[in-house]
């Protein structure tokens, strides 16, 4: 009895030291956990060159980690985390441009030309952002006159899957600028980058509320084409979304208010953060902001640098806890002329849903000179979504549904949404927002041909295979099945996307709270069901119908099996351990979803669990203040793993 405790003791430190070689990446949100294999800080492009020559297999990009889906990670990949490539390479003064590395912040960035009286040209509101990933992303800002971020960028160098690297511009490998300008990081890494700058000056702000539907008017006659405007938004009044404030900052010569040049650094914020908590939970919160707080907050003139007032923190918007809820971003792009079609909409579709809007601002961009995956192929309104959602499954699945309805009424109207955000977009939605899609993927063919540069994204969207290996395929005389097996399919799929349920489940959940025997039940309901509509109606399919009372019955004792260990030893090391989801649960979350990912496409019995086991026990050393918890789950893996394989064979 006592070598038994001492192997299992040994074997469960090598266990256990598997997960100290691996990270999770996760987003301001804080609902979206990746593990990666490996994260790798570059400082020059130079070793950007080497990361890529001297490895194989999946990469992702990761600058801030702003972005709300998993845009910068993949399970399993090398992240590349930009942001010691944090370096000024020139500044040309006379012609105000510059040249950064691409992993520098914003903030930084500001630091370093405003003593020299410059400014950025385009950015986002918040400064926290990595140049890059804003170019990834080709982000706008409140910025009149301007629109997205590649109107304002000269040049760039992109390091492709090979390491070779790319010079690109509009009139030098123009392809490869309009692909990784958007691109979310799939043709190659954005290693510099080149930008037009401006002046910095002095800006006054102005303010005024008008009903929504007199806005398009009033901006068009007031702000569009006036030259003394700088940033402007208009915030729409959540629940009614009738009215609209509209916040104009514009060139003065009077005396400043505020002398700083740029917001200090590393604030502490409490009052703004309990604020936003307040407009989201209390009743009439949001009553309060409009007729109490923001009439507060105008009450007095304010004259700054534009420096400053394009130098906000997004700690100032951090709330004490995302555990249970979190803020979320999303937003719709709108044709000027479809100002008006578009707001009932958005109104019918909030309400309907009983969304929690703290806000909708109006931003405005000017058409997109080419980039491939364009948001704004013409001159838009953009409707900047902030709000509060919960973070257990039936709220993130509840977001999904309404936001897909969203997406297919902006789509009414001839708009298109933002790709940085939650990736519930289905592939028809995608395809018809971004109707350039096509030629981005053929170029990702041609600059990453073994599919290296990944993230969420393309996880989703990208189809690696070419069309002309899908039609050779289709082509097989043997490929074509019968009415009655399409139809027997559909449990057999069960299976296969309950794999992915639950490997989704358990990156924010304990598995103790999966429901096991209902998904069991449900299994039969479904082949009950779909057996009634076939019998009688074609022919009698014996060997299928055979097959899914086997693979019926394996799956359905694999899940009795793990509902009953789950609820008995592990919810006791759930209720001993210290976190609610620890690091050795995510890692055995990233073995459900490679196993997810791969019964999509191959037979289970292909998937290498012994090589996953022999991954799992590799390692070079032991974690620190090891747990309860993390010792059962190195038991649970191997037992889990080998009844899989027993269950189903």
């Amino acid at each position: 009895m006592t070598n038994c405790i001492r192997s299992f003791l040994i074997i469960s430190l090598f266990l256990a030291n598997a997960v100290c070689a691996s990270e999770v990446i996760n987003d301001v949100t804080q609902i979206n956990p990746i593990l990666v294999d490996e994260v790798k800080t570059p400082t020059s492009i130079e070793e950007v060159q080497n990361i890529l020559k001297t490895t194989t297999g999946k990469v992702s990009i990761g600058g801030g980690r702003y972005s709300m889906g998993g845009q910068t990670a993949t399970e399993h990949a090398i992240q590349i985390d930009m942001r010691k490539m944090n370096k000024v390479l020139n500044l040309d003064e006379k012609n105000k441009q510059v040249t950064v590395q691409a992993g520098i912040r914003w903030r930084d960035l500001q630091e370093y030309i405003d003593p020299h009286n410059l400014s950025i040209k385009i950015m986002q509101t918040y400064s926290n952002f990595t140049v890059g990933g804003s170019l990834s992303v080709n982000v706008h800002g409140r910025y009149i006159g301007q629109g997205p971020i590649v109107r304002s960028v000269q040049s760039l160098r992109l390091v492709l899957a090979d390491g070779s690297v790319v010079e690109a511009s509009r009139e030098k490998n123009s392809e490869a600028f309009f692909g990784a300008i958007g691109g979310y990081g799939g043709l190659g890494v954005i290693a510099e980058v080149t930008l037009q700058l401006a002046d910095n000056e002095k800006i006054e702000r102005t303010e005024l509320v008008l009903p929504t539907k007199e806005y398009r008017k009033y901006f068009f006659e007031n702000i569009r084409d006036n030259p003394k405007a700088v940033f402007h938004n208009g915030d729409i009044y959540p629940p009614e979304f009738d009215k609209v404030s509209l916040e104009t900052w514009v060139k003065t010569d009077k005396e400043l208010t505020i002398k700083e040049r740029l917001i200090p650094k590393n604030q502490k914020y409490v009052l703004q953060p309990k604020t936003v908590e307040v407009i989201a939970s209390m009743p009439l919160g949001k009553e309060l902001r409009e007729h109490v707080l923001d009439p507060l907050r105008y009450r007095e003139k304010v004259v700054v640098w534009r420096n400053h007032e394009a130098s906000y923190d997004v700690a100032e918007l951090e709330p004490a806890s995302r555990k249970n809820s979190t803020y979320v971003l999303q937003e719709y792009f709108v044709p000027v002329e479809k100002f008006e079609e578009w707001i009932p909409k958005m109104r019918a579709v909030f309400q309907k849903n009983k969304v929690n809007v703290l806000n909708v601002s109006i931003r405005h961009a000017l058409p997109d000179p080419g980039s491939l995956l364009a948001w704004a192929k013409e001159e838009v309104f953009a409707f900047v979504v902030y709000y509060k959602q919960g973070t257990k499954p039936e709220d993130k699945q509840k977001v999904a549904e309404w936001t897909r309805e969203m997406i297919g009424e902006v789509l009414t109207v001839g708009g298109r949404y933002y790709l940085p955000y939650q990736i519930h977009a289905t592939d028809a939605q995608f395809q018809q927002a971004y109707p350039r899609y096509k030629e981005y993927f053929d170029l990702k063919k041609k600059l990453d041909p073994d599919y290296r540069f990944r993230n969420k994204l393309w996880d989703k969207y990208y189809q690696p295979i070419p069309k002309d290996v899908t039609s050779a395929i289709q082509s097989l005389p043997d490929y074509h099945r019968g009415v009655e097996q399409t139809y027997l399919t559909l449990p057999e799929w069960y299976i296969v996307f309950n794999s992915d349920e639950y490997a989704n489940f358990l990156k924010t959940n304990r598995p103790s709270e999966f429901p096991y025997w209902k998904s069991a039940r449900q299994f039969w309901d479904l082949k009950k069901q779909i057996e009634k509509h076939v019998t009688g109606q074609y022919e009698l399919n014996f060997g299928y119908e055979a097959m899914l009372w086997v693979i019926g019955s394996s799956y359905s004792a694999e899940l009795v099996l793990k509902g009953l260990y789950e609820n008995s030893i592990g919810r006791l090391t759930e209720w001993l351990a210290d976190e609610k989801v620890t690091s050795l649960d995510l890692k055995i979350q990233s073995y459900h979803q490679q196993y997810a990912d791969f019964v999509h496409i191959f037979p289970w019995y292909e998937f290498p669990f012994y090589t996953k086991l022999q991954d799992f026990w590799a390692g070079e050393r032991v974690c620190e203040n090891s747990s309860i918890r993390k010792w059962e789950r190195s038991f649970f893996l191997p037992s889990n793993t080998y009844s899989k394989r027993a269950t189903a064979g």
